[in-house]
């Protein structure tokens, strides 16, 4: 994957992650919103990406007490102002 990929993969998920508040998301929920050129991804692979998202600031992670391996993530406050600000929300 190329930069430019790379960027957009971190928008899509970010808006996906956007349109599903105010629940969070799973990988598994994510990935049939993704375009068919990223669908073939690893769960590593968007994992990392997301997790790069929580460094940023722009995506939080949600815990589940009962079940603690299966991960989610929210938008932040500062998510949606970065999709604000491109005009992309």
């Amino acid at each position: 994957m190329n930069a430019k990929q790379r960027e957009n993969l971190r928008l899509l998920i970010l808006t996906a992650l956007d349109a599903s508040k105010p629940y969070a998301v799973e990988i598994p929920t994510l990935r049939p919103g993704l375009p068919p050129a990223f669908r073939s991804l690893t769960d590593c692979d968007l994992w990392a990406e997301i997790e790069y998202l929580v460094e940023k600031g722009f995506a939080a992670p949600q815990g589940k007490p009962l079940s603690p391996e299966n991960s989610q993530w929210k938008i932040t406050a500062a998510g949606r102002d970065f999709l604000a600000t491109e005009g992309l929300a």
